[in-house]
């Protein structure tokens, strides 16, 4: 046995790398020499705090000692084998370096050992573990040239040896079982345990196994299941990283910087990847060219065997760092980099200047879908498959859309911090591809020559320019498609939106077809779509097939012979290749889109700020000030409405009023004492309040509770948060029982409240959407007065409550005791009910200030007179242009029903049901996908025999893919034959073996390899080389085909999903869409179907592909020995255990990131609608703090989501490695196994993990994919309305007589009668009113009558048919009502007055006239309403004269009818119910929004235009009919009158009490006119 000096020099290097490991270890034992470490009773560091339960339970000790216990048996044992070994010189003294390598391993244990501080003692332990690394390889390296002497010369110390080296490895396992620290806390919850577990764990992705218990036994999780996220990835903590740094580069470079160490690490992790990539592949390399060598009957000796060792060396060393980096990339780059951006965001939002405006609707489809889409997708994909919707929003529109549009001020954390965090994940791809390229391309050139290489390339070359078409023509289908979506989105939302308008109109039909065609036209873009992908799919699988088989032939053709060593190893490398060139393009347009998606942040994070332009003073006070709306470009002041050369002063502790016109500046006068306004000149005086710190509003009690500085806000649009009613008056102060009931009281929300079965409990919806009108500004109101605010900002408090609700506002709430000695400044029309407690009135108009002073000096100079006769006028417009009449069916004890149904029954129902939440939480499924859910998408993509044919197909494309490498092992096998000529050998093995080999080969010498080939070779050559290209051919068109194949099912499957889903939820019941969000539909028509659409067809595909790939590898490892499947059952039995723990554990915590998501969103929204008053009350950073809390929950969820993915893949790929070490075991024990056979089952199972992986990839990816389809599948099976019932007559009704009997109705079986017992008759052509309190059943009614309320009892007849017997659509359709909250959709004029087409124009044109849209005498409402954001100034007002776009039927109307005013919409409604004719019509109050002089004029042509029809009419004001036929009061669900207006006002009650109607008429306001009207009316 000799030793070369290149082992001594290894060895040598060795010990000076443990040497240096030991520095550590002895300047700590130095540093403990001169100071004594005291032990450690506590524990505290950024991520959080250790509790004494945690710190008790934490202990090191056992792992120390099995550090001390390995280090010192293997000093020993290795002193012995210095002490008895014999043999070279250069033996002897590797020996004794290894004595000293262990006792360096020795002192470093005693280090460890006797280390009282955790962090330093698991430091050190990470230092002994790559001292431990280093000698196993030392020894392992030296035993490959001595254990095969040892073994024969001497087994004793060959075992010492043995037991020497499995020391060293115990080490290391017991360096990295070292606990870092104990379990942490912050806020009560534990942190995420990556930082205190041993390294051990965490390099094994150990640290969350508890969960994966917990999972297991519950069958769930939820988010407080979830440890919170380390100070490394906490929103605060990384948002208050960035502050500190204060970067002031550009965003890319900036973020760059600010994670620089994880960037590093990350491409120095993937340059390690890139050569570990090729290390089993050369492994494999050394194993078959000593196969090829190798003569028949000659064992292997323990260098050979070293191989295997090897082998599974590099695969676990390559899966390790793989795995490594993807953990990395997600844990310590994108969440950071996530949270971090959208932290950032959150933030600049809460500072950004609240800049107004309008977006095209085109935009807004967009960037609403975009959210979605983000908000949905599958976890962890984030390349284009699930690219969300707004990559092609770029330029110019796009920053100026940016910075208008909350939707899209939304997306910049759903979509573009999303996909930046997204890209920072993957980006190093780029330099890792650069790597790979370098290594494959040295190790073919190598293996092949340059001139096969290259001729191999040059067919890659030859397809490349293919591939760059086919991806324009793919992103151009992208696109295409994207578009169709965006207009699909507009009208499904639309449908959504406006669904109660198309059920009252019977238009379900018409919308079924509407939304049908853009679906259509959809798939057909999809369907683009995929055919641009199967190009591009046809281009990947064709690719690597050709190179490899163009570079071997012309391999084969240079050398005359083609070996099993280069043939199998380049295929493999070529594979690799493939897949890193594959990548680059995608990754290119990633990074484009990260680009784009990090300027509109960078632009956003540097737009101009909310400054502070006022001075501190104790008065609110203008001095000659010039204010303007923000802006956030410099805009000339002609463009803008300015407020200029304001001079006042509001006293403090008193009631100011502001008045003025609509659109004279009041709104922006408040705005400026917020400090939301720009300061174009002068000076603005406001007391500035205490920051949220300094006032302590945990400590306030009634003594300290005002803070005269403090500012408090009430909005023109009242803000509500998704909260109970409680949480919304509180608003984070503490709860003061005695303040809160007076507050509740003053701002008449008592009744409201006792109507409530939760009361203060209950919960609002987001921006208050179970609350009327009136209700929702009361709550608002409240949360001022309950504030601890001394100034009190109020706009128009009273527009949306009627008189004498107002009048209780003005008397006990804004002068009564809460409102005592504070600052009041109130913007409203209503002077003349503020006058008598008014200290100082501001009257605004011409862009500046008309009248101000005090009102006793106002008065006295006259001007006060002047202000009242200009705001009567103003008044009424305002009252009625504003959303209230709207619910001026507020009464002294409480508001009204919501007068459509809108609302109103909405908010019935959830006041009467026991339910906490008024919208229940999404529900989230548990545990796997349902078999119904597969079966029925399985079915409605072609069922049985489709699939069927699937797998065919399939299965096909496995069976030409193991052909190509069977066909390579013949060819190679046969070179091999040529070359050794051991043909007696071949048939004997052939036999064996049960192949045929050629035979009758002459016989060579071993040195004949390389010498020139037969004659007979180049025909053999052809055949060979014709066949393998004849396969390749064919793989290549098979493969291509079956993912069109798939393609074809999908868009099968998802035309019938589609039609079924736009059925149902067109004819679900008013009830179940009362109680569904519409963003929860949109989701299922876009995000969800974008899934079932795009992404299930490729997944399904390549989980296929995945799976018959592992059958693939098994069965061809099954040619070298039948054993192989008992190892393989074995080993995929491990995997199959591994992957179910996975996906019990991925299932719960995907679910949770999607929910955890919505919040996110949810929030962001809400502030930025209310960023306004946050700001007003100085709540800014509370709501950070809430964003932060909310961020890190959705960071917990992806975190998770990623140790699991990471826990099984590792897991996976040791097994994987288990099965290609066996393999190779087994090909070196088969006697007489031949090179090729070796490489050809060689290279399959080196497939085997990332077969096995890929497979349970993909069934992951699809069932959550199948939650998209199983959430759609859902929504069709939701119960419909009755589709059955009898055709009426064609001319039904002709009379419009209504007889109600006995009517029973209820909003659900669980809830009690709205409607009790009714029973009255309607003869024809009367004119009814409806009138009654709150929950008299006015709305209840409606319902009924439209059939949206079945009867549990009784009967409603029309014309003597009862109308629970026919139709629905016919019913609906016969009938007409046009509610108060008027629903246009978008389109024409025409398409909104006639969507059947079934009127001339002249007959539109006439009912628009009728309805005075098209009057010369139409005054304001004829004229087109501007649609922007602010008030023009009054100059150019006057200066231009408006169109009319009633004018033209084919003016467009925007989505929901926003481009025309309130009133103007509901006069279209009007129009179109005129358009109509109907012999029966419900009106709701359905002027309420009009002026008053147009709504006499309507009024009229009401009973000129119907007077051949049965009106009924729910009256809000009861002006309105009190000159009508008969008035029908209800109360309780009871008829309580019934007759003309003079019977029901003369009526008079057995115990002498007046009548309802008349006690209505006293109380309302309007007693005179309505005694004139009714006493008139009856002379």
């Amino acid at each position: 046995m000799t030793i070369d000096g290149s082992l001594l020099a290894i060895v040598g290097t060795g010990c000076v790398a443990i040497g240096l490991c030991s520095l550590p270890t002895a300047s700590d034992i130095v540093t403990r020499l001169g100071k004594r470490e005291p032990k450690q009773d506590s524990y505290e560091d950024a991520d959080g705090k250790a509790t004494p339960e945690s710190l008790a339970a934490f202990s090191a000790k056992p792992a120390k000692s099995f550090v001390l216990v390995s280090a010192v048996a293997g000093c020993t044992i290795s002193l012995a084998l210095a002490l008895l070994a014999t043999g070279p010189e250069g033996l002897y003294l590797i020996n004794w370096l290894s004595t000293g390598a262990w006792a360096a391993l020795v002192f470093q244990a005693v280090a460890i050992a006797s280390s009282r501080n955790f962090i330093k003692a698991y430091d050190l332990g990470i230092y002994s573990f790559l001292s431990s690394v280093v000698l196993a390889s030392l020894l392992l390296i030296e035993g490959t040239d001595t254990f095969d002497d040892l073994i024969n010369g001497s087994p004793a110390l060959f075992a010492l040896r043995i037991v020497e080296l499995a020391l060293s490895l115990c080490l290391a396992v017991a360096s990295l079982s070292i606990p870092r620290r104990p379990d942490v806390f912050w806020g009560r919850r534990p942190v995420d345990r990556m930082f205190s577990v041993s390294a051990f764990n965490r390099f094994n992705f150990a640290w969350a196994s508890h969960l994966l218990i917990l999972a297991s036994k519950k069958k769930d999780l939820d988010l407080a299941d979830l440890s919170r996220p380390c100070h490394l990835t906490r929103a605060n903590a990384v948002s208050a990283d960035w502050k500190r740094h204060n970067y002031q580069h550009r965003l890319w470079l900036s973020v760059a910087r600010a994670h620089w160490k994880p960037f590093a690490l990350q491409w120095f992790l993937t340059f390690c990847s890139s050569i570990l990539n090729f290390a089993p592949q050369w492994v494999i390399l050394q194993l078959l060219r000593i196969l090829e060598v190798n003569r028949v009957g000659t064992s292997f000796g323990f260098d050979v065997w070293i191989w295997v060792v090897w082998l599974g060396v590099a695969i676990t060393a390559q899966s390790w760092v793989e795995s490594w980096i993807y953990w990395m990339s997600w844990a310590d780059i994108t969440l950071p980099i996530r949270a971090q951006l959208s932290a950032l965001i959150f933030e600049k939002a809460m500072r950004k200047k609240d800049v107004k405006g309008t977006g095209s609707s085109k935009k807004k489809g967009r960037a609403a879908e975009s959210v979605y889409s983000a908000v949905d997708g599958p976890a962890g994909e984030s390349t284009a498959p699930d690219r969300p919707e707004t990559d092609t929003e770029t330029g110019e529109d796009d920053s100026e859309e940016l910075k208008k549009t909350k939707q899209s001020t939304v997306n910049l954390i759903g979509v573009d911090g999303k996909r930046v965090g997204d890209f920072c994940s993957y980006q190093n791809m780029f330099p890792g591809s650069i790597f790979k390229l370098i290594v494959s391309l040295w190790f073919l050139v190598s293996l092949l020559g340059w001139i096969p290489l290259l001729s191999g390339l040059s067919a890659m070359a030859a397809i490349m320019p293919f591939n760059i078409y086919f991806s324009k023509k793919y992103a151009a289908a992208q696109d295409r498609l994207m578009k169709v979506r965006d207009e699909k989105m507009e009208i499904v939302t639309e449908a959504l939106q406006g669904i109660r308008q198309i059920k009252f109109s019977a238009l379900e039909p018409e919308w079924e077809r509407k939304i049908g065609t853009v679906r259509e036209r959809e798939l057909g873009a999809i369907w683009d779509v995929f055919m641009g992908d199967t190009a591009l799919l046809a281009c990947w699988v064709t690719s690597p097939i050709l190179l490899s088989a163009i570079s071997l032939a012309v391999y084969a053709i240079v050398n005359g012979t083609l070996t099993p060593s280069v043939a199998f190893v380049s295929l493999g490398v070529f594979k690799a290749l493939e897949v890193t060139l594959s990548v680059v393009p995608e990754l290119t347009t990633d990074a484009l889109d990260a680009w784009v998606s990090i300027k509109r942040i960078e632009e956003y994070l540097d737009s101009p700020e909310v400054s502070i332009s006022s001075r501190v003073s104790d008065e609110v006070s203008f001095d000659n000030a010039s204010v303007a709306w923000p802006s956030d470009d410099k805009v000339d002041e002609e463009e803008r409405f300015v407020l200029r050369s304001i001079s006042v002063t509001f006293p403090k502790g008193e009631l100011s009023v502001i008045s003025g016109k609509t659109g004279t500046g009041k709104s922006l006068m408040l705005a400026a004492i917020l400090g939301e306004v720009d300061v174009l000149g002068g000076t603005l005086y406001v007391p500035r309040a205490p920051s949220l710190a300094e006032r302590h509003d945990d400590k306030a009690n009634k003594a300290n509770w005002i803070i005269p500085e403090a500012i408090a806000y009430v909005a023109q649009i009242p803000w509500i948060e998704n909260a109970s009613i409680k949480d919304n008056i509180t608003f984070g102060l503490p709860y003061d029982e005695e303040r809160y009931a007076k507050t509740v009281e003053v701002c008449a929300l008592k009744k409201d409240l006792e109507m409530l079965t939760d009361g203060e409990r209950t919960e609002i919806g987001a921006n208050g959407i179970n609350l009327s009108g009136g209700q929702k500004w009361r709550v608002t109101l409240a949360r001022a007065i309950y504030s601890r605010a001394g100034v009190l900002v109020l706009d128009d408090i009273f527009s949306a409550v009627d008189a004498h609700v107002g009048r209780h506002i003005f008397e006990k709430c804004l002068n009564g005791e809460l409102a005592e000695g504070r600052t009041r400044i109130l913007v409203t029309h209503h002077v003349a009910l503020c006058e008598p407690k008014t200290k100082y009135l501001v009257e605004l108009g011409d862009g500046g200030v008309l009248h101000a002073g005090l009102l006793s000096e106002l008065r006295d100079e006259g001007a006060l007179a002047r202000i009242k006769s200009h705001e009567q006028t103003a008044q009424e417009v305002e009252a009625d242009e504003s959303a209230t009449a709207v619910n001026s069916d507020e009464s002294t004890n409480g508001e009204g029903e919501q007068g459509d149904a809108d609302g109103g029954a909405l908010k019935k129902v959830s006041s009467k049901t026991a339910a906490r939440k008024f919208v229940e939480d999404e529900v989230r499924e548990q545990g796997a996908v349902r078999k119904h859910i597969y079966l029925t998408y399985l079915k409605d993509s072609g069922g049985w025999a489709f699939w069927s044919f699937a797998f065919a197909i399939f299965t096909c494309v496995q069976v030409f893919s193991i052909s190509r490498s069977w066909w390579l092992k013949i060819w190679t096998g046969s070179s091999m034959e040529e070359a050794l000529g051991i043909q007696q050998h071949m048939l004997n093995t052939s036999t064996a073996h049960g192949f045929s080999y050629a035979v009758g080969l002459q016989q060579t010498s071993i040195h004949s390899l390389s010498a020139p080939t037969v004659k007979t070779q180049s025909s053999d050559l052809s055949y060979y080389l014709s066949i393998y290209v004849g396969l390749a051919v064919v793989s290549s068109v098979i493969g291509t085909l079956k993912f069109l194949y798939i393609y074809t099912g999908s868009i099968r499957a998802s035309r019938k999903l589609f039609a079924k889903l736009n059925f149902t939820i067109l004819r679900t019941p008013i009830r179940w869409l009362d109680t569904v969000p519409v963003g929860r539909m949109l989701n299922r028509f876009t995000a969800d179907f974008s899934i079932i659409d795009s992404h299930l067809a490729n997944q399904l595909s390549f989980g296929f592909n995945a799976f018959l790939n592992l059958i693939g590898v098994i069965v061809a490892s099954l040619f070298v020995s039948p054993y192989i499947v008992l190892l393989a059952a074995v080993l995929l039995l491990i995997c199959l255990y591994y992957a179910m723990r996975y996906l019990s554990i991925a299932r719960p915590v995907k679910r949770l990131e999607s929910t955890s998501k919505s919040p996110v969103f949810e929030q962001f929204g809400s502030a930025l609608s209310g960023v306004a008053t946050i700001r007003g009350f100085n709540k800014a950073e509370v709501y950070i703090d809430r964003m932060h809390q909310k961020l890190d929950d959705y960071t917990t969820t992806t975190w998770h989501l990623w140790i699991f993915n990471r826990w099984m893949g590792w897991r996976m790929a040791l097994v994987g490695s288990l099965f290609a070490v066996f393999v190779a075991i087994l090909v070196l024990l088969t006697p007489g196994i031949d090179a090729a056979l070796a490489g050809f089952a060689l290279a399959f199972a080196l497939e085997f993990s990332g077969a096995v992986i890929w497979t349970i990839r993909f069934y992951s990816n699809i069932e959550l994919s199948m939650n998209a389809a199983e959430r759609i599948i859902e929504y069709t099976e939701v119960p419909t309305e009755a589709l059955d019932g009898k055709k009426p007559p064609a001319a039904w009704p002709t009379e419009g007589r209504i007889e109600v009997e006995d009517l029973v109705v209820g909003y659900a079986s669980d809830l009690p009668p709205v409607l009790k017992g009714l029973t009255f008759n309607i003869n024809r052509t009367e004119r009814v009113g409806v009138v009654g309190r709150t929950g008299a059943g006015k709305s209840s009614l409606t319902l009924a009558l439209f059939r949206f309320l079945e009867a549990r009892s009784g009967s409603i007849h029309v014309d003597g048919i009862d109308i629970s017997k026919i139709d629905l659509h016919d019913l609906r359709s016969r009938l007409a009502i046009i509610p108060q909250d008027p629903v246009l959709f978008s389109g024409t004029i025409r398409s909104n007055l006639d969507p059947f087409d079934h009127h001339t124009d002249a007959e539109l044109r006439d009912c628009l006239e009728r309805v005075h849209l098209i009057n010369n005498s139409a005054g304001p409402s004829g004229a087109a309403t501007p649609t922007a954001g602010r008030p023009s100034s009054p100059a150019s007002a006057i200066g231009i004269k408006n169109t009319n776009i009633f004018h033209n039927l084919d003016s467009k109307i925007s989505e929901g009818g926003l481009s025309l005013s309130q009133g103007q919409r509901q006069l279209l409604c009007l129009a179109r119910a005129i358009v109509s004719r109907p012999r029966v019509m419900v009106l709701d109050e359905a002027t309420s929004a009009v002026d008053m002089h147009t709504d006499v004029l309507i009024q009229r042509s009401i009973r000129e235009e119907f007077t051949d029809a049965t009106l009924i009419v729910i009256a809000h004001r009861l002006s309105t009919i009190a000159d009508f036929d008969r008035i029908l009061v209800l109360s309780d669900g009871h008829v309580a009158e019934f007759g003309t207006p003079r019977e029901l006002w003369d009526k008079v009650g057995e115990d002498g009490e007046r009548g309802i109607f008349r006690g209505m008429c006293e109380e309302s306001g309007e007693k005179d006119k309505l005694r004139s009207i009714v006493l008139g009316q009856a002379e």
